[in-house]
């Protein structure tokens, strides 16, 4: 899933939270907040205040691709009393739904819905049951009880997909077993059973672990847990990572910085080698605090790290005997999540007893007088914090013909607090005008979006937050990375020529490249685009996973996979990665041969070693990496992981035009940046470079990662563009 905010403002560049923060401004308690209005009613969105630009106020967009499910054009305002709109305030009615159809893992498709009303304008392009692509213009914020710039937003599904999206269909996740390994992304959690211990000096450092094991004698712990404690690692982001020792409340209990993912090949290398395991094994138990897809036995691979526990910190096994791991994508309630479902849904008010209970910290049920003592404390940023990482189920606002029935209590509830608010919410004689309003804004019986009224309401802000870390793309959104044209050298000229890309081929490759770029933390927009470029150039746009040039000097070793291993040296440093037997004599012998090829400029000394490297299986292995979809794409990820690329793909893109000579006249632009050029001369000649002319397809390359730049990116800079947010002249690759 790829998700972005319904308002893109430019901003700095402070971290992705603060210009999520700036690009969802949302209101306060009584002010549009979810999941409760001022009254206790429920609320099942939030109301969004439109940031402003160079060109004023900014559109409202659509958050990731979909179909438009439904579309009611706004009506002018006026200022006729009798209008409903003008119900405490001129309000418009404009309103736009889309369905979105994406997948956040391996077989894991989801379905749901956004909402934006309030809308004043409706794009022109915006039509009922066409397509709309992330980012594409939906409309313009409009006005709410006569405040202007507003939009109520809204993220919704049913039953059926709050599983799928959350992995489980209600309650508390449990505890006794490990979430789902289908969907992954975001912080590692793990649980540590009450008796955990933990040592003083057990091993001495992470990157050199000692043999120990569940079944050899340990010293005595430093101090072992009386309850259960959770370990929050991330794994996945540019710089230092930190292990964050939690009790199940959420509470902190204290933070040990650890080294960032750039170390994390050398570190499970030397795991394996220590427990005599295989090292992609132990990669991915340093990554995940587990092992999603076991090469060999991993039951007694220990993953010891320094953690913090209260009072100080200690070595602990975090992959023992009763450890259980999950991720962000499990929604743990020790994150804050809470799934609330409870309401007998009655009438319009929260009579959710777990919601009441959550807001007092303790139990009790939805009585009235519990209600009035939680609305009293539900105002508080704190409480709105906590309150913005619960998933309500309740029957929509937004339908017309049970106005009466849900809100006619207004006329009968005295506000909690008395004071000046003392007496009816709402005169009996004022009802109908009241109804009348509400039923200008209804569109749930015309929408017909195939769920019931009574569904799960998310805030919006928290679900593109979270699932801004998700990294698993679609068929359809990888689809999208291809550049439409790229260039390339035409004698003294350059000619740029249309990419053909098979989609089905796409669609076939997508599984194993969304796994593969999971495994080797290559999961944000940053990181993905370096790497989908590179693999478009390197495998011709996706139509040859091996190269095939009889007349290289490392031949027949040459380019296989995604990221194109060559040379022998690559292929063994996998092999012995991955577990295979690799005979040392012969790689020694390969070796040699390697370093007598690259200064003859001849592949005759790796071509004499043929029969030797078909004898011990070699041949059939490395035919294997250009033609099984799996062993492609993981040998890529490998290859990524062990020259340390995502230390070069993490630089912000600071673009610079360029231009080459066209045939006949004029000139093409691409745009160059000293992160891509670092990664592709990694990949392509084995270390970083900024000098760019040694890389082989350098410009389609940058071209490449230029068309990554918009689909992953939110606000990418191209200076000079006639797009400020596109290369110039760019064309989108829609499937």
């Amino acid at each position: 899933m790829i998700i972005s905010p319904p308002f893109l403002p430019q901003g700095p560049a402070s971290g992705d939270d603060a210009w999520l923060g700036q690009a969802m401004d949302v209101g306060g308690f009584g002010d549009g907040a979810f999941p409760l209005g001022k009254d206790f009613a429920w609320h099942g969105g939030v109301h969004l205040r439109a940031p402003r630009g160079p060109q004023g106020m900014l559109p409202v967009c659509a958050i990731a691709d979909g179909t438009v499910a439904y579309v009611r054009t706004a009506k002018r305002p006026n200022n006729d009393p009798n209008d409903p709109q003008n119900y405490s305030g001129w309000t418009d009615n404009g309103c736009v739904i889309v369905k979105h159809t994406t997948e956040i893992g391996e077989g894991v498709t989801v379905v749901w819905f956004s909402i934006a009303l309030h809308l004043s304008r409706i794009a022109p392009s915006v039509k009922q049951g066409q397509k709309v692509w992330r980012k594409d213009e939906l409309g313009q914020a409009g006005s709410i009880d006569g405040e202007a710039g507003l939009i109520h937003f809204e993220i919704i599904c049913d039953d059926a997909n709050l599983a799928a999206l959350v992995g489980r269909a209600s309650g508390a996740l449990p505890t006794g077993q490990d979430g789902r390994k289908t969907a992954v992304f975001g912080s590692v959690y793990l649980r540590l059973p009450a008796g955990t211990p933990f040592y003083d000096h057990v091993p001495a450092s992470p990157a050199h672990p000692t043999p120990f094991t569940e079944t050899t004698a340990l010293p005595a712990p430093a101090w072992t847990s009386g309850d259960d404690l959770i370990v929050a690692m991330s794994l996945s982001r540019a710089g230092q990572a930190q292990a964050v020792t939690l009790r199940t409340d959420g509470q902190s209990v204290g933070t040990v910085p650890v080294p960032a993912d750039a170390a994390l090949f050398d570190q499970a290398v030397a795991l394996a080698a220590a427990q005599q395991a295989v090292g992609r094994d132990a990669y991915e138990l340093l990554r995940f605090g587990r092992v999603l897809d076991p090469v060999g036995d991993t039951a007694n691979l220990p993953n010891w790290q320094l953690v913090a526990y209260p009072g100080g910190q200690g070595w602990v096994n975090l992959h023992a005997q009763g450890v259980h791991a999950c991720s962000d994508a499990d929604f743990p309630d020790w994150a804050g999540w809470r799934i609330v479902g409870d309401d007998p849904d009655t009438d319009s008010r929260c009579h959710s007893a777990a919601l009441v209970d959550l807001i007092l910290g303790d139990t009790g049920g939805a009585s009235k007088d519990r209600q009035a003592k939680a609305l009293g404390k539900v105002g508080g940023a704190d409480m709105q914090t906590r309150l913005a990482r619960t998933i309500c189920q309740f029957t929509t606002e937004w339908e017309k013909g049970s106005i009466a029935a849900r809100w006619s209590w207004l006329t009968k509830e005295t506000p909690p607090g008395g004071g000046p608010m003392a007496g009816s919410y709402l005169k009996p004689q004022d009802f109908p005008k009241f109804q009348k309003h509400a039923e200008a804004m209804c569109f749930w019986e015309e929408a017909n979006l195939g769920i019931p009224a009574k569904h799960w309401h998310f805030h919006p802000r928290e679900f593109v937050r979270v699932f801004r870390q998700c990294g698993w793309l679609s068929a359809d959104e990888m689809f999208q990375l291809f550049p439409m044209t790229a260039m390339r050298k035409a004698g003294h000229a350059w000619v740029s020529e249309n990419v053909g890309v098979r989609k089905s081929l796409v669609a076939n490759y997508h599984v194993e490249l969304n796994k593969a770029c999971r495994r080797y933390g290559i999961v944000t927009p940053l990181r993905m685009a370096a790497f989908y470029a590179n693999a478009m150039q390197e495998t011709m746009w996706f139509s040859t996973l091996h190269e095939d040039n009889s007349s290289t000097r490392y031949y027949p070793w040459d380019g296989r996979g995604f990221l194109q291993l060559t040379w022998p040296d690559n292929y063994v440093k996998y092999w012995r990665f991955v577990g295979k037997n690799v005979d040392d004599d012969l790689a020694k012998k390969l070796d040699a041969a390697q370093r007598k090829a690259d200064k003859e400029g001849s592949n005759a000394p790796l071509m004499a070693l043929e029969a030797a490297v078909a004898a011990a299986s070699m041949k059939g292995w490395r035919d294997d990496v250009g033609e099984m979809t799996f062993v492609a794409a993981d040998s890529a990820g490998a290859y990524w992981a062990w020259s340390y690329a995502s230390q070069h793909a993490d630089a912000e893109p600071a673009n610079q035009r360029a231009t080459k000579p066209a045939t006949g006249a004029g000139s093409h632009t691409y745009y160059t940046s000293a992160g891509m050029g670092n990664v592709a001369a990694t990949v392509n000649v084995g270390h970083p470079s900024t000098h760019y002319a040694s890389v082989n397809g350098i410009v389609a390359r940058f071209q490449a990662y230029n068309s990554c730049e918009v689909v992953l990116m939110d606000t990418p800079a191209f200076p000079g563009s006639n797009h400020p947010n596109e290369p110039q002249n760019y064309k989108p690759r829609r499937p």
